[in-house]
């Protein structure tokens, strides 16, 4: 049953905030006397994510907040316990670390809490700019995430959820604060005959990343960093179940192969695409379909623009790359990302692989 009025801003749903679900969160909120929160970053489906201040370190943090209900059921916690305790690498700093963590009781519940590094900006926001993409741009991007993917796969992990608002920005610029977008209220109402309580907030608020603050970069000054590990799990894990974007699916996803983490690379391939065009490479349209028409509509899709030959898709990539790709370097990129989109995993490369790639090193 309803308790609430629809609201249409880019919100997370208001019917969650109920015993078991979101955490009611406002602006000033201080959690364990001492992180404030003072922006809001994004949400999902499983948690709202909050800008806040560490007062004992006097810095700048992220705040992921999960539903109650994710206390018994997510792993995300001993998934970042076990990367702290491995083995330096190169793309462990690629990575999102974790801070410090710790439960949080209120109206809905227990919720676990995470805390993280502040990351400015997210692929989801970079993309809805829709600003060209330098080659110099995607070469430092797609080497950092690489070099993420390989910790995680040589840890034993698959990610299974790699995607545009899942890799994080950062750049040298600390005042964070002063780069948020103004705060934008969505009051929460309640319908007419039910009883208001503590479960809701008294607003919802929009996401205050800054919106086209990076985009001009060159990615030498970017950090960049893998996030939201909540859908990772390890290889010999057989009871988890990937949450993978439908459009970035890989092919065995649908068939009952055995999963490896060849599927983080054919998402990879996907997510570089759009990185580099601001348009997702199998754009399935889900809305009013079945889920066996929407299968049928990214299996058309694939076909489409990888199985009819590396020649089509070059062509298929050239058209949307901006001016700054010329025709050599949309003939590297082409080949960077044509191994990742091959239908049989086997015949994917290892992030290691492709790592060694000529375009990463012109």
């Amino acid at each position: 049953m309803r308790r609430f009025e629809r609201i249409n801003d880019v919100v997370e749903p208001v019917e969650e905030y109920k015993p078991g679900g979101y955490h009611p969160v406002h602006l000033g909120d201080v959690f364990q006397e001492r992180y404030e929160i003072v922006g809001k970053w994004s949400y999902g489906q499983f948690s709202t994510v909050w800008h806040a201040w560490d007062y004992t370190l006097e810095r700048d943090v992220t705040l992921k907040i999960l539903k109650a209900t994710a206390l018994e059921k997510s792993k995300e916690l001993s998934t970042f316990t076990q990367l702290s305790q491995a083995k330096n690498h190169p793309g462990k700093k690629h990575v999102l670390s974790l801070l410090d963590h710790f439960k949080h009781n209120g109206p809905n519940g227990s919720h676990p809490c995470l805390v993280f590094p502040s990351m400015l900006s997210d692929g989801q926001v970079m993309t809805a700019h829709r600003m060209a993409r330098s080659v110099m741009f995607m070469r430092n991007i797609s080497k950092q995430i690489i070099l993420g993917l390989e910790f995680l796969h040589e840890t034993d992990f698959i990610h299974s959820d790699l995607h545009a608002a899942n890799i994080l920005f950062n750049t040298t610029q600390t005042e964070y604060r002063d780069l948020l977008m103004p705060p934008k209220f969505s009051p929460v109402c309640w319908l007419p005959g039910i009883e208001a309580d503590s479960s809701a907030p008294e607003y919802l608020m929009v996401s205050q990343r800054p919106f086209g603050f990076l985009h001009d970069a060159d990615g030498s000054c970017l950090t960049v960093k893998i996030g939201d590990l909540g859908g990772a799990f390890q290889s010999n894990d057989k009871d988890s179940r990937p949450v993978t974007p439908f459009g970035m699916k890989a092919p065995e996803l649908f068939d009952g192969r055995p999963l490896d983490n060849k599927i983080d690379i054919w998402a990879l391939g996907c997510l570089l695409f759009q990185f580099a065009t601001n348009e997702p490479l199998f754009p399935v349209m889900r809305f009013g379909c079945t889920e066996e028409e929407c299968r049928q509509m990214l299996r058309d899709l694939v076909t489409q623009i990888v199985g009819s030959g590396y020649v089509g898709f070059a062509v298929h990539l050239g058209e949307r790359l901006k001016s700054d790709f010329d025709g050599e370097h949309t003939e590297q990129f082409a080949q960077f990302l044509w191994p990742m989109l091959q239908q049989n995993p086997q015949d994917r490369p290892s992030a290691s692989e492709l790592l060694k790639h000529p375009f990463l090193h012109c």
